[in-house]
């Protein structure tokens, strides 16, 4: 399906009044705030993991699987197929990404589903919820307000199932800089191909192949905002044109990164 994010439109509900362009706050490797005043997607399926809060009174919608999800407030799993519905409503999106040390708790916690949260969750929020979506928040308390989001779901929901104890072992041998392959991790993990190829999936949800091109994003994070064209950073960051990069960006965020550079449509902080 092809993905697409639409810009600020007028609908029966009204148009969000001073509506601010779109923020990104880039908290360190470990996830990214995104907000936005009127964020419609087709289906997406993003590599991490989402709690999306409304910042007003208004809900938005989360399509999955046929459905309708009516909220306020949810935690979303990585990987997910949905798609977004929210005209003219103030978004605060929390990702949190594969290489946090809480993307392996967030799965255990969605569990491949949606989970709807109450707002009232969130009411110690609210001011900086706000900040954050008008871009008025400065960067260091963007990343103190990141970190206390991220507790409030495990202060009323419990997880279905523990952290796998391997994780942290992939993890180390994943972010240890080195290109490994199946192969080179399943004897690292003293294990078969098969099994390494099946610890992947059961610990992070993903194949190999799509880590690495995660990896690679994140490289695209740090390169996007600079002086270098799209197909620099692409090169620069492992993809083999600036098309593949487009492709990639585009199916897991359902907007491309020509759109994500632009400081017209995008204001981007770095928080850590």
């Amino acid at each position: 399906m092809v993905l697409k994010y639409q810009e600020q439109e007028s609908t029966a509900r009204g148009s969000v009044p001073d509506a601010p362009i779109d923020n990104a706050y880039i908290v360190g490797c470990s996830g990214f705030i995104y907000t936005g005043a009127s964020i419609v997607s087709e289906e997406t399926r993003p590599p991490s993991a989402a709690l999306i809060v409304s910042a007003g009174p208004a809900p938005f919608k989360i399509l999955v699987k046929g459905q309708e999800l009516l909220t306020r407030a949810a935690v979303i799993p990585p990987f997910l197929a949905r798609g977004l519905d929210a005209r003219a409503v103030p978004l605060v999106c929390f990702h949190i990404t594969p290489s946090s040390p809480l993307y392996v708790e967030f799965r255990a916690l969605a569990h491949g589903r949606v989970v709807l949260l109450e707002r009232a969750f969130f009411q110690s929020l609210d001011a900086p919820l706000h900040a954050l979506y008008h871009g008025r928040l400065a960067p260091a308390r963007a990343a103190e307000i990141y970190d206390q989001a991220l507790r409030i779901p495990f202060q009323h929901l419990t997880p279905d199932s523990k952290p796998d104890p391997r994780q942290q072992r992939i993890r180390q041998l994943l972010e240890s800089g080195r290109d490994l392959t199946l192969t080179d991790l399943a004897r690292e993990l003293g294990t078969s191909y098969f099994w390494a190829s099946r610890l992947m999936t059961e610990v992070f949800g993903m194949s190999l192949r799509d880590y690495k091109s995660w990896q690679k994003l994140q490289r695209v994070f740090h390169l996007l905002h600079s002086k270098h064209s799209i197909t620099e950073v692409a090169h620069a960051a492992g993809f083999t044109d600036s098309a593949h990069l487009s492709r990639t960006y585009q199916r897991w965020f359902g907007q491309p990164p020509s759109y994500s550079r632009n400081r017209n449509n995008v204001r981007v902080m770095r928080c850590r």
